[in-house]
């Protein structure tokens, strides 16, 4: 659009004695509006579209400035072409720099320098590892401690720490062990909702559910999702087991007014949430429904509940964590018996391959359970983030209000599994028996987590790959399908597991 608008603006000073001067003036002014709207379209926070609106002005500007001095005489034509391509040119190379370094610095940043997994080859000992430990100086301990050790090579993990070592030498060091199979950085991994507005009083609920929570209103989503057909499915089927939902965040409000009857506790330290991101996701995937409070979800209504949910807290109260953490934290929920997890987090990883996380997700799903993850909100290539491009994992785009991507939701395109929820101004639970509304793929991973706990608890036995099949066969197409993945549709992912 900038280099449409600039070509114009070109025109708009060669012709600007000429009868149709006025039509390449509109045309400018046009182009200038629509560039500024794309610009705040192109971000999930206003304020971070205003570098880019300058950045664009100043860049027209210098055109107007060039075409000026070739219009004068001042500089030839082609003077002035070149001089213009050449700014376009050095502009895309700085925001490709900028952007790499961005990349860089998140991990220079974030990640917790020198601290690796490192995962010992079948039947080795921990003996040269210990020895190579003591000698340098490092910190070692087992990462993982998985129940159902015998299936899994999970407890093969080790934590290597030893802060202020640079991780690259590290690795090679750590990876010129005979006993080491493969090494991994231990990444920092983190939540990132975008608060778009705070309600304090209950709007009336909406009329076109049959539901009585007084603040069904705001949820948009409710008719994106056509919840009025989903809870007359619900209505006539009888679980044959409550699901358990578990959600891997900052922890959960279990004592909230809209959440406490439909939770269940694993330690009573994951309780509470000091962030509040955790009880958010609580609501959307579990909120009690049709008892006068709150929010409605998709848990459904009536006197047996589909699904409970709880909480294994793995990020700190500023909404970060660790790798290591996140993966104990799935073992942990899997061994509670969970049969869907909820991850509503993750970060941009160089990493190919996840295998720590993927051997994780593959002992959830030895156990039955199913791991749901947020595609992340960098409007990027979700292939790039972690966990969402773990193997086996189903991983969530969000979309908006036009059923479109979320501009800030990662593309889905080239992860092997992925669907689409809304993520946009999503109302739900907050601590305190209080609602808000928040944006993020974080707010659309537990609609589909709340869903598939529904869909479980009606078929105890289906597995991740039947329940994705589902999910996918069933969903909503849009045009922008192809990088977000189909629309899930609660009442038809129903119907079509109770078939």
């Amino acid at each position: 659009m900038l280099l449409f608008t600039a070509l114009v603006l070109s025109v708009w000073f060669w012709r600007r004695n000429l009868k149709d001067a006025s039509l390449w003036m509109l045309l400018t002014y046009a182009g200038v509006g629509i560039l500024a709207w794309t610009d705040f379209n192109s971000v999930a926070v206003a304020s971070s579209a205003f570098p880019k609106i300058l950045k664009d002005f100043i860049m027209l500007g210098m055109v107007g400035f060039v075409q000026a001095m070739a219009v004068k005489k001042q500089i030839s034509v082609w003077m002035a072409v070149f001089l213009i391509f050449g700014m376009f040119a050095a502009v895309h190379y700085l925001d490709q720099m900028i952007e790499s370094d961005e990349s860089q610095s998140m991990h220079i940043d974030e990640a917790n320098i020198g601290s690796m997994l490192v995962e010992l080859k079948e039947g080795a000992t921990s003996d040269e590892l210990e020895a190579f430990a003591a000698t340098n100086g490092l910190k070692l301990e087992r990462a993982f401690f998985p129940e159902a050790a015998a299936e899994t090579y999970l407890d093969n993990y080790f934590v290597v720490d030893a802060e202020g070592v640079d991780d690259k030498q590290l690795n090679e060091q750590l990876n010129q062990l005979a006993s080491v199979r493969y090494t991994e950085p231990n990444e920092t991994i983190l939540v990132e909702p975008f608060l778009t507005e705070s309600i304090t009083e209950a709007p009336a609920g909406s009329k076109s559910l049959s539901i009585n929570d007084p603040f069904t209103g705001e949820q948009w989503a409710m008719e994106v999702l056509n919840m009025n057909d989903y809870y007359e499915v619900l209505h006539a089927q009888k679980p044959k087991k409550q699901a358990k939902v578990v959600i891997l965040d900052t922890g959960v409000d279990g004592k909230h007014e809209d959440l406490t009857d439909n939770y269940f506790s694993i330690e009573e330290k994951y309780d509470n949430d000091p962030h509040g991101h955790g009880t958010h996701c609580a609501g959307i995937a579990a909120g009690v429904t049709n008892n006068g409070l709150g929010i409605g979800s998709l848990a459904g209504a009536g006197d047996s509940p589909f699904v409970e949910i709880s909480s294994v807290k793995v990020l700190s109260a500023g909404g970060m964590g660790q790798q290591k953490t996140i993966i104990a934290g799935i073992i942990e929920a899997t061994d509670e018996g969970a049969d869907v997890i909820s991850l509503s987090l993750g970060g941009r990883s160089n990493q190919s391959s996840q295998r720590a996380y993927s051997a994780a997700v593959a002992y959830a799903h030895r156990a039955g359970a199913i791991v749901v993850v947020a595609a992340g909100n960098s409007n990027r290539d979700a292939k790039d983030f972690a966990p969402a491009n773990a193997d086996g994992v189903i991983t969530v785009s969000a979309i908006d209000q036009l059923l479109l991507r979320a501009p800030f939701s990662n593309r889905t395109e080239k992860i092997e599994m992925a669907v689409a929820a809304p993520g946009v101004g999503i109302y739900s639970t907050i601590p305190g028996d209080a609602y808000k509304s928040y944006s993020g793929t974080s707010m659309a991973c537990p609609f589909v987590a709340g869903l598939l706990g529904v869909m479980k608890s009606l078929n105890p036995d289906l597995n991740h790959s039947q329940a994705y099949a589902i999910l996918q066969a069933t969903g909503r197409e849009s045009s922008e399908t192809r990088i977000t993945g189909p629309i899930v549709q609660p009442a038809a992912a129903i119907r079509a597991v109770v078939r």
